[in-house]
């Protein structure tokens, strides 16, 4: 009885410290903020914004505001504290949907971590099993290591998913400027053309101009 009263106790420690470890704010550092963090910026006055940093200095936070869609200076003496959210914003501003940063998305860090996680977990359900082998609870002893194992898994495999997110969101961000980047330069084209034909009207019409004022003459 007493080897199953540790287990369950073990159990209750495991399952506390994934629920604690996956919830809670993720704050951003204010010395060294996070570049290219979707945030919310909360300020000393209480009030708040939303965007994403571009960098910042000894002074000075920058960031590109969600609202005004412009880089925008914020000094760190006014700002409370800054946390991520879980909306992620391109280098303009705008909000990037889930759906188009899964398009981006590998499972890669999501299956490394969930086996580091694994493995680490076995491990320590194996040192828990050894306890309750000796306590004469061969059954328990291979559970805890099932349970210890999936702990593992889960927690650190869901560290590598949010991994693989912010991965994901960084390239659908670079597939979006490299759209807007290509957007502009055809607007740019379209616009030094439509001054060529400008110009190019401007001199025909003068040269009629001049055609007709020598018709007068003659």
């Amino acid at each position: 009885m007493n080897g199953i009263k540790f287990f369950n106790w073990i159990v209750l420690l495991g399952l506390l410290f994934s629920i604690l470890a996956c919830s809670g704010k993720r704050y951003v550092s204010l010395t060294d903020p996070e570049s290219q963090a979707s945030v919310r910026i909360n300020l000393k006055d209480g009030t708040y914004r939303e965007g994403i940093i571009v960098t910042g200095d000894s002074v000075n936070l920058i960031y590109v505001d969600a609202r005004t869609h412009k880089k925008s200076l914020i000094k760190f003496d006014d700002i409370k504290y800054i946390v991520k959210i879980s909306k992620y914003f391109d280098f303009e501003g705008n909000p990037i949907p889930i759906h188009e940063i899964k398009r981006h998305k590998s499972p890669k860090n999501t299956i490394l971590y969930g086996m580091a996680g694994l493995f680490l977990g076995g491990a320590v359900g194996t040192g828990v099993g050894i306890g309750l082998y000796s306590m004469d609870q061969p059954l328990l002893a291979n559970v805890s290591i099932l349970v210890f194992g999936g702990l593992g898994a889960y927690y650190f495999g869901n560290k590598g998913y949010y991994k693989d997110i912010e991965e994901a969101a960084f390239a659908a961000r670079k597939a979006r400027y490299e759209e807007y980047k290509a957007i502009r330069a055809e607007k740019r084209r379209l616009e030094e053309l439509k001054r060529k034909k400008e110009e190019l009207l401007k001199k025909l019409k003068q040269k009629k101009s001049k055609q007709g004022a020598s018709q007068q003459d003659d």
